[in-house]
């Protein structure tokens, strides 16, 4: 008698991946002591793979149930946050870290009080997603991950009260959610933080740009707010060069409506550069 071997679901392939990331260790919660948060594994038929999502409520949250909020949703928060302080694992390790930032700037009221929402994977998946399947990492945004943050928490469902923020090849990504919006006229997110961006000629980001330009339609990016930024030590990388260029042709462009801010932090690199510029950022993006 010979054996029938049925091939695996792709459902049951992801539910026994998610096991696994679990088990690993890689799943475990990545919010500060002390901060009302919630973290669960999502799993994404769109990416064929698992990643973590860390909540962060705002202080007052539970105190007002009728309050929406607006939300931040961070790239590589398996960099950007620690399980025990609240701050960087590594890059902004010396620092404040992105979370003790965002509740000092609420407390000044320079920013509103907001839902932080972490993305976490691994660092195989980071350049997969964030380099290689950016129309299916942008789905997954729009169709599975947005749709269930707004259905579980007080988020508010405008888009330009949500904020994409993405560093290195993650900047890339980020980037190219805005420019994608604008070719499909969808509205995932209204605001964008992208720092130390990755904009060669060979990247889909760039290549975008340039079949966006060829409609010759100034307003498609109208109602958008950019900040972008690099460390201007990010020569040694070769990132500062195409970074110029880069935010050049967005100027030349003269898109009409958009808020484009570009910033060059003079005496930091590539991997000290984020925390100055996040703030930076968050401080210009919420001026108004």
């Amino acid at each position: 008698m010979s054996a029938i071997f049925k091939p695996v679901s792709r459902s049951l392939s992801l539910l026994v991946l998610a096991i696994l990331l679990v088990t690993n260790g890689n799943a475990k919660s990545i919010a500060p002591p002390n901060q009302p948060h919630k973290s669960f594994v999502i799993i994404s038929e769109k990416l064929m793979d698992t990643l973590s999502i860390e909540v962060i409520l705002p202080q007052g949250y539970g105190e007002n149930p009728n309050k929406m909020y607006n939300s931040m949703y961070v790239l590589d928060a398996h960099y950007f946050f620690d399980a025990d302080e609240g701050t960087l694992d590594f890059l902004l390790e010396r620092g404040e870290g992105m979370t003790n930032i965002v509740k000092k700037l609420t407390d000044s009221k320079d920013i509103p009080p907001t839902i932080l929402i972490g993305i976490g994977y691994t660092e195989r998946q980071r350049h997969s997603f964030t380099m290689g399947k950016v129309d299916a990492f942008h789905a997954f945004f729009r169709e599975d991950l947005i749709p269930r943050i707004e259905s579980e928490f007080r988020a508010s469902k405008k888009p330009y009260d949500r904020l994409l923020f993405g560093y290195s090849a993650s900047a890339h990504f980020s980037t190219y959610v805005l420019l994608n919006d604008a070719r499909y006229k969808t509205d995932t997110f209204g605001k964008f933080i992208s720092i130390s961006g990755v904009y060669g000629t060979k990247t889909e980001t760039y290549k975008l740009e340039e079949d966006l330009a060829k409609a010759e339609d100034t307003e498609l990016l109208s109602g958008k707010s950019l900040f972008i930024g690099i460390g201007g030590l990010d020569a040694k990388l070769a990132l500062l060069k195409a970074h110029r260029e880069f935010v050049k042709k967005l100027v030349d462009r003269k898109y009409k409506g958009v808020n484009l801010r570009s910033t060059e932090f003079q005496n930091h690199g590539h991997y000290d550069v984020p925390e100055f510029a996040f703030e930076e950022g968050l401080k210009w993006i919420f001026r108004e």
